[in-house]
């Protein structure tokens, strides 16, 4: 029962880093938008080439957080099932 709590335990802050990972990395392709305007960029294709490497790779880093965070969860959830803990 302990090891089990200890589990549930560990899978939640791992779970909260990797929420803060996602939202980082939503942060990080905003503030990125951000500069550019900041520096003067306006046209639509030059911004665009410039943000989209950034904007795919942070999407990609926080789509694959956020899916590794649910099945955490779903990890959790069993483990919970399996030692009656609610």
């Amino acid at each position: 029962m302990e090891k089990a709590k200890k589990q549930i335990k560990t899978l939640f802050i791992i779970r909260i880093c990797l929420w803060a990972v996602a939202a980082i990395s939503t942060g990080i392709w905003i503030w990125y938008s951000i500069k550019l305007h900041t520096d003067g960029i306006f046209d639509p294709y030059e911004y665009a080439t410039l943000l989209r490497p950034v904007f795919y790779t942070c999407l990609v880093i926080a789509v694959v957080a956020i899916c590794v965070s649910f099945l955490l969860r779903k990890i959790t959830v069993e483990i919970k099932r399996q030692n009656d803990i609610r």
